[in-house]
């Protein structure tokens, strides 16, 4: 039987991993990330990924860039995100980082089934 666990990755390098019987809604992740609007990229995390190629959607904060006081970089996350940008040929902005908390969704198989 499968399940969730919803990956908080905190500007402060530490990941918080909480286990979801049902797949994990914005709802969740809004609590998690601390705003009310989120947006998908990708980055690149194997220990995350249920893909091959080890890539991972997360989810982050619509708005990080007109936050005041400016919301922490979230190091772990914005190096995935340019690994992901290398890895695949996309590009960004010189300079542009990942700001705040970011979920990322995964589904585990149960040890039991």
């Amino acid at each position: 039987m499968s399940s969730y666990k919803l990956h908080t990755f905190r500007t402060d390098g530490s990941v918080k991993s909480d286990p979801y019987k049902m797949k994990p809604t914005f709802q969740d992740m809004y609590k998690e990330i601390e705003c009310t609007m989120i947006q998908p990229s990708k980055a690149y995390l194997p220990k995350y990924s249920n893909r091959k190629d080890g890539y991972v959607e997360f989810w982050m904060d619509e708005e990080f860039l007109f936050k005041s006081p400016p919301v922490d970089i979230n190091k772990v996350i914005t190096y995935a995100w340019y690994t992901w940008q290398k890895k695949t040929g996309h590009h960004s902005l010189p300079g542009t980082h990942i700001r705040g908390n970011v979920c990322i969704i995964q589904k585990v198989q149960d040890d039991a089934a």
